[in-house]
């Protein structure tokens, strides 16, 4: 009886703290990268838990606009509320056609076709933290 006691409430206390939410906290997020044109900006949209990542959207912004059109570094920063997760951070809107090679950034234009879908479908599935005021 009590060897049947112990193991139902094992039973039940692992499946109480399997559900548990990632505790959070604030963090700054920051990405730097080259543009073609000083028109293109940087804007942290959205981060999103992805398995055990916490994944950042970075979009683009400008769209070519007026703009000096010298090579020149884009920024943004946002501080958010989110689990203490290791950060990706993935651009979405890249039109430029060199491959950026800034570490830890991942740019989907810079991707094949199957690895950014694949990579495009594990955003959309992650749960939201944090989404941009507009």
């Amino acid at each position: 009886m009590f060897k049947l006691s112990f193991v139902a409430l094992f039973a039940v206390t692992a499946f109480a703290f399997a559900d548990e939410p990632e505790p959070t906290k604030k963090q700054k997020l920051a990405i730097a990268f080259k543009v073609p044109s000083s028109a293109e900006m940087a804007s942290i949209t959205e981060a999103r838990t992805v398995g055990k990542e916490l994944w950042v959207r970075v979009d683009i912004l400008g769209e070519g606009g007026i703009g000096l059109a010298v090579i020149s570094t884009t920024k943004d920063e946002a501080t958010v509320e989110a689990p203490a997760l290791p950060i990706k951070y993935v651009v979405f809107g890249k039109k430029w056609g060199w491959k950026n090679e800034e570490k830890g950034i991942t740019f989907l234009a810079d991707l094949d076709e199957k690895a950014r879908a694949k990579a495009e479908k594990a955003f959309e599935g992650g749960k939201v933290v944090y989404k941009k005021k507009k």
